[in-house]
């Protein structure tokens, strides 16, 4: 560097210098004269809790499904086979107990009938003949007229004659039963909800005609699952519900037979109330309550809160006795593990690390975090 140059930078370093030390000064003063710094609590999160109590176990209802069934329903048909002559009755019909519904072409049968009248009336004719035979052979038996061997012979005709006609008139029985299983009645008071078969069909045996409902007060079948079904008491009025209304009935029997595909057992209903608009195939449901022996505790659904694989947790505020002075606070907070046994509307029942009277942070879990200092509502800390 020249001399020329060194002659004007100098004064300009000097300067600069002896600003600075001037501006140092002055904070320096600042920072020595000004008021101390105070101290400020740090402000604390309110939360909500509730105080836990433990359980020996929770009420449990159980939902089952039934139907309305009629008493009887029958589906009818003739014992023989032949050709469908006719059908009284349509969908819809009335029909009493006796009354007739269909019958079957009989005119094979009534030939039958008329060539074993003409048999009996054979049978009839030989039987009168071996009567008369008989009587004049015992008249002149003593007098040496006849032998004994013609006298056996007359007795045993007479019976051949006798079991003729018996044997005719059984024949002649037979199709008359015959003839009455050619006619289709109804065998109690109901309502034709089905025809299944029209005139002039030839029909198999037993293949259906009619089915006929029974006109009475339908019972309500309830399928009941597990142990509950010991909980029912034959005679006793239970409520279910059937279309969102209550329906009142007395249970008539369970039956002592498991199903074999759902695993229930089968409760028998009587409406207690005629119902008119009460319909087999409508839908019932019947509940049940069940007491669950289960150590846990009753806690607001929304104290829950998840945790890794699956699990569940709540938090809860645990008193301290002593806070960090900065914090106005009286409870830290900690996360316990819980197992959910039962949900119950907008509560569940879980059982975990939990103790009697446990304050359990019920709202707001995504504000804080375990480890929280927090005050709590109900110490009026608010």
């Amino acid at each position: 560097m020249t001399a020329h140059y060194r002659q004007y930078l100098w004064p300009a370093v000097v300067t600069a210098l002896t600003a600075l030390i001037g501006t140092a000064g002055l904070v320096l003063a600042k920072v020595e004269t000004g008021p101390p710094p105070t101290r400020q609590a740090t402000a604390v999160l309110p939360v909500e809790v509730a105080r836990v109590q433990p359980e020996s176990g929770y009420t449990m209802t159980r939902i089952f499904t039934g139907r309305v069934q009629a008493k009887r329903d029958s589906v009818l048909g003739f014992e023989l086979a032949g050709r469908l002559a006719s059908v009284k009755v349509d969908e819809g019909s009335r029909v009493t107990t006796g009354m007739l519904l269909a019958e079957l072409d009989v005119d094979r049968v009534q030939s039958r009938r008329d060539e074993l009248l003409a048999a009996l009336a054979e049978a009839e004719a030989n039987l009168a003949l071996a009567n008369a035979t008989l009587k004049r052979m015992r008249g002149i038996v003593d007098q040496g007229g006849v032998s004994r061997q013609g006298l056996d012979e007359a007795n045993e005709g007479q019976r051949a004659a006798k079991a003729a006609v018996q044997l005719a008139e059984q024949r002649i029985a037979s199709v008359d039963v015959e003839l009455d299983k050619s006619r289709l009645y109804a065998p109690f008071d109901g309502t034709v909800v089905s025809r299944l078969a029209d005139e002039g069909r030839v029909l198999d045996t037993g293949e259906p005609i009619v089915r006929v409902q029974e006109g009475t007060a339908p019972e309500i079948r309830v399928g009941v699952a597990g142990s509950a079904a010991h909980q029912l008491v034959p005679g006793r009025i239970y409520r279910l519900m059937w279309q969102d209304r209550e329906l009142q009935a007395r249970l008539r029997a369970v039956l002592p037979l498991r199903e074999a595909a759902a695993r229930t057992i089968d409760a028998l209903f009587d409406p207690v109330d005629s119902n008119p608009a009460l319909l087999p195939g409508d839908i019932v449901t019947l509940a049940l309550p069940s007491h669950i022996d289960q150590p846990g505790f009753w806690l607001p659904i929304t104290a829950l809160t998840e945790g890794q694989r699956g699990l569940w947790g709540v938090l809860v505020a645990e008193p301290r006795d002593q806070a960090p002075e900065a914090l106005a606070a009286s409870h830290r907070v900690d996360r316990r593990t819980v197992d959910v046994v039962h949900q119950a509307a907008d509560r569940v029942y879980v059982r975990g690390a939990l103790n009697e009277n446990d304050l359990i942070v019920t709202t707001g879990l995504q504000r804080i975090v375990p480890g929280q200092w927090v005050r709590t509502r109900d110490e009026g800390n608010d």
